[in-house]
């Protein structure tokens, strides 16, 4: 199936086709003006995304995702995922379902595997822009943790009309979000997680969407079939099972990778800000807290009628 998916360049939208990179604090980050995306680009990120992205699925008890797609993409459909990171879900799926065809979307360029799959692509671009599809492209799109790339207005207004033009009549989507503070009696996670939420505030973006991904795809009526799905992941204690070790991990990598913008708005230094981080790796590490995680899945209603004609 390779190649089924052409990308079109969009009228009045740019592909991005230069990449400029600043190393602060040991970390190297993608510049560019029209993002709000706070993370590394790097290989230390890279590598935290594949675990994030272990602990996330053996969370949901190994399933990659919710909705009622398995059949689909034995058979072979069209999967693409918006925002793919490293691109951790796409290879996973594409090695299950080599039947199907997977294309991963990122504002920063992904570093494929030696050999990467045939049934595999990836695509720089800036979903600001739109998606660069025509409509009804996609069998099943998929779009996690976005939660630092939209405002509230870029969520109702861009991201989930875009998702549902690609998406085929009769095919999925689905958003997963979690909510940015762990649960649990911990002093500096809960410092960490409050300087989260004011940042997002700062920049107009939602802290925690995941409370609200449900509402955004029942309330912008291309979907039928509306169901949502909440998990409580451990972070922490180390020791008590296989995914609470992956939860202190990943939550530690997330602190030293949030360290130039949460030590910004909390206006301590680098290195009181890697003393606070140090504390809360150290609270979960011991006591442990809890990671809610969000699914909610669509089915794209046919109107027999083109809505998105005019886009």
């Amino acid at each position: 199936m390779g190649g089924c998916c052409s990308v079109m360049r969009r009228k009045g939208k740019r592909f991005l086709n230069i990449n400029k990179f600043e190393v602060i604090e040991g970390r190297r980050y993608q510049i560019l003006d029209d993002t709000n995306y706070a993370l590394p680009n790097d290989i230390d990120e890279e590598e935290r995304l594949d675990l994030q992205h272990d602990y996330m699925k053996l969370g949901f008890d190994g399933r990659n995702f919710s909705a009622p797609v398995d059949a689909l993409l034995r058979r072979g459909a069209k999967v693409l995922d918006v925002g793919c990171g490293a691109g951790s879900w796409v290879l996973d799926l594409a090695k299950e379902y080599p039947n199907s065809y997977f294309v991963g979307l990122d504002i920063a360029p992904v570093v494929p595997p030696e050999k990467k799959p045939d049934n595999v692509e990836f695509i720089e671009y800036n979903v600001l822009d739109g998606l660069p599809y025509k409509s009804n492209s996609f069998d099943f799109v998929y779009a996690r943790i976005l939660l630092s790339v939209f405002t509230r207005e870029q969520w109702t207004e861009l991201a989930v009309p875009e998702y549902a033009r690609v998406c085929k009549p009769g095919g999925w989507v689905e958003l997963m979000e979690f909510d940015e503070a762990l649960k649990g009696e911990c002093e500096n996670v809960d410092r960490l997680s409050k300087a989260w939420s004011d940042f997002a505030d700062a920049k107009g973006l939602i802290a925690s969407p995941g409370y609200e991904i449900c509402d955004f795809l029942k309330q912008s009526n291309y979907f039928t079939n509306v169901n949502y799905e909440e998990r409580h992941i451990p972070v922490g204690p180390m020791g008590s099972s296989k995914v609470a070790d992956l939860g202190v991990r990943d939550w530690r990598d997330v602190y030293r990778a949030l360290k130039l913008p949460l030590s910004m708005t909390m206006q301590v230094s680098a290195e009181h800000y890697d003393a606070i981080a140090e504390l809360a790796s150290q609270e979960l590490m011991k006591s442990g807290c809890t990671w809610i995680n969000m699914r909610a899945w669509g089915q794209k209603i046919d109107y027999g009628v083109d809505q998105f004609s005019s886009i």
